[in-house]
């Protein structure tokens, strides 16, 4: 049902953005609580690197041992504008590691168009270190 709200129906909801940032908030979601194949996918085939078969996290596992926030930063950046064309000027902040929590967290600002207008929105996210879950909460910048 969530697949067919997102991509296949043309029916215009009462809460307009409301609807387009919830089903938004849902496919990153999804994208973040997903994993990738751990298979190299040669850069001579650009379509299967878009594809599902990239769909998710590069390599789960190894987020505990991610130092370098920038490397992850561009790397969600980069997955997000493969996978969710809706968002544009994607730019992704990875907060400094609190010692007393075990996730990474991350913010994801981007704009999307709506019909009334260009919004940007500002999801706070997270992601659990000790089970691989990912949280996000999202809202309206401007």
């Amino acid at each position: 049902m969530t697949f067919w709200k997102t991509f296949v129906s043309n029916r215009e909801s009462n809460s307009g953005g409301d609807a387009l940032l919830d089903s938004i908030h849902y496919q990153l979601t999804t994208l973040l609580n997903s994993e990738a194949p751990m298979r190299v996918v040669p850069n001579a085939f650009p379509q299967v690197q878009n594809s599902l078969f990239c769909f998710g996290l590069n390599n789960a596992q190894s987020l505990s041992s991610q130092v370098d926030h920038d490397q992850f930063a561009r790397a969600l950046e980069k997955m997000i504008k493969s996978f969710e064309p809706r968002l544009s000027d994607v730019s992704v902040f990875v907060q400094e590691s609190d010692p007393s929590k075990n996730a990474v967290c991350f913010s994801i600002m981007a704009k999307v168009e709506t019909a009334k207008g260009e919004h940007v929105f500002l999801f706070d996210s997270n992601i659990n270190l000790s089970n691989q879950l990912a949280t996000m909460g999202g809202q309206e910048v401007v």
